[in-house]
Order: structure tokens, then C-alpha cells, then sequence
């Protein structure tokens, strides 16, 4: 499958993709210890400390860039 459907007429293109699959990759570190955060914490697996809110804003910076890349 070349494209993934993210909207009722809309498929992401792979360059959307890529920036998906590129911020997955970026360590997310805590705000307080600086440990990097795994995939699914929402907080710190070291210190105790809350990420909600860092990983809601690095969630809106990826559906900012993959936006500002408009589907074919």
C-alpha cells in the first residue's frame, strides 16, 4: 500500500508518512530528569514526573508538519 487514507477523500503521501515515522524515532526527554521517555509514558519511568502536556505539544508540532505537507 502506497498511501494511508487519513480522511474521507484525503491518503497521506509517503513524505507525510515519513514525517510521522521520523518523529517517532526523536527522543522525547523529561522536562525534569532528562530521561527519555518511551512510547506509551505518560510519565517520567525515573523521576515520576507528569509529560502529558510535553507529549501533547510534540504531538501538535507532527500534525503541524504532516499538514504542512498536503496530500497529492
Amino acid at each position: 500500500m502506497d498511501r494511508l487514507k487519513i480522511g474521507a477523500n484525503q491518503m497521506a503521501t509517503e513524505e507525510q508518512i515519513q514525517v510521522v515515522m521520523n518523529a517517532l524515532a526523536d527522543p522525547i526527554p523529561c522536562p525534569s530528569c532528562g530521561v527519555r521517555v518511551r512510547f506509551g509514558d505518560l510519565e517520567c519511568p525515573r523521576c515520576g514526573e507528569d509529560i502529558y502536556d510535553d507529549l501533547k505539544a510534540w504531538a501538535e508540532r507532527v500534525v503541524d508538519e504532516v499538514s504542512s505537507r498536503p496530500p497529492a
